[in-house]
């Protein structure tokens, strides 16, 4: 059994999800509730649980603040969050998983079984990497980034990263200047995460920032020249969509 620690000041919204979790998963015991930041730190350090679903916005403050005043994170971690869909794709290159209010009986399942997948947390550095993407997907003039590293993460501008190259699991960061990086995070995830700050799917391996792509050519079937002077192949799937993005979006 999965001890399990609901934090939420939404007492309705505390009792749909104990009401889901016990009538539909039996592999979770839930061990204990709290509505603010301060009884959730109190309630944590108390029972020592296995998961926490989080609450993001509290009223005596958010969940990042709960998690910084921990001396530790070493839980698996689900967020529960209003955030909108642009928002909600910086969860998906985290560490972490999410459900989405108004709550919902199959993706708090998806969620549940997804556990075993989400990386055991023992520093904060995700949840840094999170916040920093969170504050780059939102509304903020700030077009950067976090990229995880081994001993932290480092922000980038977006407009520095000329593409990104999927290799399997992980995913080369291709810059201007600066030297490359490679990350472990596969390429559909960085999609789910540049898409909407002006990159583009241009094959299976390439997601180019389409500030970078200076010339289209018809020849093989179709590439793109990059203003680094790279020629790259544009596969027959993703050509209409970037053919929309140069000719309608690009002005």
């Amino acid at each position: 059994m999965l001890k399990t620690v609901i934090i939420d000041d939404d007492y309705v919204s505390r009792m749909i999800l104990r009401d889901m979790l016990e009538k539909f998963l039996d592999n979770v015991k839930i061990i204990g509730e709290a509505g603010t930041v301060s009884d959730g730190v109190k309630l944590i350090e108390d029972t020592d649980p296995e998961l926490v679903l989080l609450d993001i916005s509290m009223p005596d403050g958010t969940g990042f603040d709960l998690l910084d005043k921990l001396k530790s994170i070493n839980f698996k971690l689900i967020f529960i969050t209003a955030y909108s869909e642009y928002a909600v794709k910086a969860f998906k290159y985290s560490a972490f998983d999410y459900i989405v209010k108004p709550l919902n009986v199959d993706e708090l399942t998806k969620a549940i079984m997804r556990i075993p997948l989400i990386k055991q947390i023992d520093n904060k550095v995700s949840v840094t990497t999170l916040k920093e993407n969170l504050l780059a997907s939102g509304e903020s003039s700030s077009k950067t980034v976090a990229l995880p590293e081994i001993n932290g993460f480092a922000i980038v501008n977006i407009d520095d990263i000329v593409r990104c190259e999927g290799k399997r699991n992980y995913t080369r960061i291709i810059f201007k200047e600066a030297s490359e990086k490679i990350v472990s995070r596969t390429l559909l995830e960085f999609e789910h995460l540049l898409a909407p700050l002006g990159f583009v799917r241009i094959h299976r391996s390439h997601l180019v920032n389409i500030i970078n792509v200076v010339r289209y050519l018809k020849s093989e079937g179709g590439m793109v020249e990059l203003k680094t002077g790279e020629l790259l192949k544009v596969s027959p799937k993703h050509k209409e969509n970037l053919l929309n993005k140069l000719l309608f979006n690009k002005l």
